[in-house]
């Protein structure tokens, strides 16, 4: 199992479009790891996730109505991650 997280870096833009809002902003460097954190946080509170299913998390930080961070975090199984990597050398490939 592979984890990405990727923080936020810079500003914020908030948005709101089609009754959502949307933040945009710069990523950091991916901190790449092996890690089930998110799988055990599933299981946790019940609701197990198989294994070989990815899962993401945005944690946002709010300093009033104004996001300060954001956090994205994927974690990948071995075959998702795998086929990622595969669809992503095909396309620089292609470039």
């Amino acid at each position: 199992m592979i984890q990405l997280i990727f923080a936020s870096v810079g500003s914020i833009v908030p948005e709101w479009e089609n009754e959502q809002e949307r933040l945009v902003f710069r990523l950091s460097t991916a901190n790449v790891s092996c890690s089930q954190l998110l799988h055990g946080r599933m299981s946790e509170t019940g609701a197990p996730v198989p294994d070989h299913e990815p899962l993401g998390l945005v944690a946002t930080r709010y300093e009033g109505d104004i996001a300060h961070e954001v956090r994205v975090v994927l974690e990948l199984p071995d075959d998702v991650w795998d086929h990622l990597a595969d669809r992503a050398d095909g396309l620089l490939d292609e470039s």
